[in-house]
């Protein structure tokens, strides 16, 4: 009797394969990530780290001005060709040429409004890494089109292994900034090297077909310019507002806020895109991925923000050190706002895949205009707290702007999608009830304590969670993929 073929995965199970991948690849990168930062943050005093933050907020805004989402037009569309790579590629190269070449004319300036002579160096020599990823091999998005994230988790690890080991090493050599600036720019050197060695593709130079590809870029050009100047303004501001030591705390506590938060679970949203893209035109299925992949994505989301925001004192003693104590507060308010910022990414990952680009990037652009024009009374009136307080209300009301928009693509109510946020709000309520008392209860070193803490507040959420499941009647959502993945494994394995 012949054997029969296996079976072809779904959609729903090669998104779900490929999430695992890049909640995987994202791990392994934050992990490194870590390591690399708690070294660093040792070997390097906090004004190190604020020296160099000008110089990477500049380079953050800036992004959202050549950020043109090429990489998202290769994958929306269904049709694409050997022409449209070579075209996306020839304009990423232009893209990178241009974008390292505004870095170092913008040195100057930079260096005199944050009154640091070195930027103009440091600003040299990252616009030179940039025309490096410029080059990078584009045919690796076909990996992300297919879903194929096992292949992009290798061309990844490998280059960010490298960066690690080098800031360490120049790090313990150097003792300055310069270990920071010098691992910054050997990640894209490792990166462009690696898309090469890793994917058979060989691109070409080619301009036909740019305005097909500007059509649907245009607006991720403007979504990217508000984004980056919501993001990355503050820090620069501060530069001139604030010293090199507080900036440092400013700057890495939101970016190890946003490590544990934002670029875990956003693997989670990135591994959505080529799905919605695939579902477009067709309205049953792609509500339930949305509905079931946004409650997925908040869940996830809520207990990581939770856990940092409670126990950010003692991350930041077991991460950081003793002498970045007052970064604490710091990171216990980036974890709320990249809740936020978080779900609101993930909505514009779904409208720019569904031909709603043109609202997000005009919400981004209504959104950035508020922020910039409270930047300074927020600051003035609650420092540093004041001002990303201010940035975690905007985007609170940015979600249900795009939440409404979604939903009406999906002809879905809003009511029904926002109570798919209640189940984790309700299992995190229930872990924070747990771990506030405990928090304080608990007599041990940081890094027992914090152990001990993320442990129980884990298992707090899993368990909530699966009893409010259970009492809705067990809905899709995280809770019905998980049980969904261990039966598979148990069928898998013979069980």
């Amino acid at each position: 009797m012949p054997s029969r073929p296996p079976p072809v995965p779904s959609l729903r199970d090669k998104v779900v394969n490929s999430a695992l991948w890049l909640i995987a690849t994202r791990w392994v990168h934050r992990l490194l990530g870590l390591v690399s930062t708690m070294v660093l943050a040792r070997v390097l005093m906090p004004e190190d780290f604020g020296i160099v933050a000008a110089v990477t907020a500049v380079v953050a805004i800036m992004d959202g001005f050549f950020e043109f989402g090429f990489d998202l037009a290769l994958i929306r569309d269904k049709d694409v060709t050997r022409e449209d790579y070579d075209t996306a590629w020839t304009m990423r190269l232009l893209k990178g040429v241009l974008f390292g070449v505004a870095v170092i004319a913008a040195s100057p300036f930079v260096a005199s409004y944050a009154n640091e002579e070195s930027l103009v160096a440091i600003s040299a020599l990252i616009g030179a890494g940039i025309f490096i990823r410029g080059a990078e091999n584009v045919g690796i998005v076909r990996f992300q089109k297919e879903l194929q994230f096992d292949r992009l988790f290798r061309i990844k690890l490998y280059p960010r292994l490298l960066a690690v080991i080098t800031s360490v090493v120049m790090a313990l050599w150097l003792r300055s900034y310069w270990a920071i600036v010098i691992g910054a720019v050997m990640q894209n050197v490792y990166q462009t090297l690696f898309s090469y060695l890793m994917c058979d593709f060989r691109p070409r130079l080619r301009l036909e077909g740019a305005g097909k590809l500007w059509r649907f870029s245009k607006w991720i050009v403007i979504s990217a310019i508000s984004r980056q100047l919501f993001a990355a303004t503050d820090q620069f501001l501060l530069s001139g507002w604030i010293s090199k030591e507080r900036l440092g705390f400013f700057s890495v506590g939101g970016s190890l806020a946003a490590m544990i938060t934002n670029e875990l679970v956003g693997a989670v949203g990135n591994a959505l895109i080529p799905g919605y893209a695939k579902l477009q035109d067709e309205p049953s299925r792609l509500r339930s991925a949305f509905l079931v992949s946004q409650s997925a994505f908040v869940a996830l989301l809520i207990p990581a923000a939770i856990g940092v925001a409670i126990l950010a004192d003692q991350l930041t003693a077991v991460v950081l050190g003793a002498q970045w104590a007052d970064a604490a507060p710091i990171l216990g308010l980036f974890a709320v706002f990249y809740l936020c910022y978080s779900v609101v990414e993930n909505l514009n990952r779904f409208m720019a895949m569904t031909g709603l680009q043109a609202v997000a990037a005009r919400s981004g652009m209504v959104r950035t205009s508020l922020f910039l024009m409270l930047i300074y009374p927020a600051f003035q009136l609650g420092g540093i707290a004041g001002l990303i307080e201010m940035k975690i209300t905007l985007s609170s009301l940015e979600i249900l702007y795009l939440s409404h928009h979604c939903t009406r693509r999906i002809e879905a109510s809003l009511i029904d999608y926002l109570l798919t946020y209640l189940r984790p709000l309700l299992a995190g309520a229930g872990m924070a009830i747990v771990l506030l008392p405990l928090v304080q209860a608990l007599d041990v070193i940081p890094i027992v304590k914090l152990a001990l803490c993320a442990g129980i507040g884990a298992a707090t959420y899993a368990v909530c969670s699966f009893a409010i499941w259970h009492a809705s009647g067990r809905p899709n959502g995280l809770e019905a993929i998980f049980i969904s993945l261990l039966a598979r494994k148990g069928r898998a394995a013979g069980v």
